[in-house]
């Protein structure tokens, strides 16, 4: 617009007063807007975008980026401009934002680009649009190059007690156990180990003692009958971001509270390929799964994540379910239900998006 404000105003005063400096003035500007389509039209197949961006960031916190352009060749690249799309997989957050520069020929321009989210999820960084131009935007010509790249934004964890009972109704006579962590079952040993004190005298392997004439204990092992299953519900949810966040957070103190505690369990989530079943021995496998599920997008409606959990097949004797509604499906086990934002029965938990941190810091499952 103000081209052509520009352009007016110089023919203007050319018919006004006859002079041939504004018309001469005019054309320079028309050629500078047809020159640089040749030299566009030249450039765009051969342009080439990077995106440079960290890999986490903290929540609430923002981190800074690079759009890396290469122009390989002869001719200039008098305006380029980009549009990036950042978006929340996990909560539908989103915004779009532009860029504008300039390329000489065969040089590279980097772009700085700066992202976060006040919520946790699996941000989808996309150069989506990239447009060349002449030097005022006036005719611009799409470039053919899409760059894709995610960061994880981890979800805050809170101080948690969970208090495991592992109910004893269950049969004993499984022939597979945990490799991960001890359990109940005397009839099968996980380690040999010596006395440490608090040790159940039940626990003492009298032979191996008079042997090495010193106190040696045997840990007995999990059944996997007996083992754990986080799961997180992600059908049945409003869309409030809050809620959701919440919800990571649940999950994440739950499972960092468990591997502190040593003991291993399933994470699992539902998604639109299907059920995810994830095992988690230690921190770094949950750290390494963490981006998978914190793109997990929710849905208001369609087959539930407990549906498709039990045409598996597969049974975990105790299963702690995070989601924003309860459902009943005959799960077998012992179930913990945590729910956000609805009214939860007798048998399961509720809590807010306000006071989680208060309400499930302390758990008996």
């Amino acid at each position: 617009m103000c081209w052509l404000a520009v352009e007016a105003l110089l023919l203007g005063l050319f018919f006004y007063t006859g002079r041939a400096l504004p018309l001469a003035a005019a054309l320079a500007l028309l050629l500078a807007v047809l020159g640089a389509i040749p030299c566009s039209l030249l450039v765009r197949k051969k342009l080439r975008a990077e995106l440079e961006l960290p890999v986490n960031l903290p929540k609430g916190k923002s981190g800074e980026g690079t759009i890396t352009v290469e122009n390989p060749t002869l001719f200039p690249v008098f305006c380029l401009t980009c549009r990036v799309r950042v978006e929340n997989i996990l909560n539908g957050d989103g915004e779009t934002q532009s860029f504008r520069s300039f390329l000489l020929p065969r040089s590279t321009g980097h772009i700085p680009l700066t992202l976060g989210s006040d919520y946790c999820g699996r941000l989808r960084v996309t150069a989506e649009k990239i447009i060349l131009s002449d030097c005022f935007g006036v005719i611009g010509i799409a470039c053919p190059v899409t760059v894709k790249k995610s960061v994880t934004v981890h979800p805050d964890t809170f101080e948690q007690t969970i208090r495991m009972n592992y109910n004893l109704s269950s049969s004993m006579d499984s022939d597979q156990y945990s490799p991960y962590c001890p359990g109940p079952d005397l009839a099968e040993t996980f380690q040999i180990r010596e006395y440490a004190e608090g040790d159940s005298p039940r626990q003492i392997h009298w032979k191996l003692s008079g042997k090495f004439d010193r106190l040696i204990v045997r840990d007995p092992s999990l059944p996997v009958t007996r083992s754990v299953l986080v799961f997180w519900e992600r059908t049945g949810q409003s869309g409030d971001r809050d809620r959701t966040d919440a919800q990571a957070e649940a999950v994440a103190s739950v499972c960092r509270t468990l591997l502190q505690q040593d003991v291993a369990f399933t994470l699992g989530w539902n998604e639109e390929q299907g059920c995810i079943l994830q095992n988690v021995a230690d921190f770094d496998e949950f750290v390494g799964i963490l981006p998978r599920m914190l793109g997990a997008a929710g849905r208001a409606e369609g087959v539930s994540g407990v549906r498709l959990l039990l045409q598996t097949g597969r049974f975990w004797s105790q299963s702690i379910f995070v989601g924003e509604d309860f459902t009943e499906e005959g799960l077998p086990g012992h179930v913990t239900w945590l729910t956000c934002g609805k009214q939860a029965p007798k048998d399961a938990v509720s809590f807010d998006a306000e006071n989680y941190e208060t309400q499930l810091a302390q758990l008996e499952i």
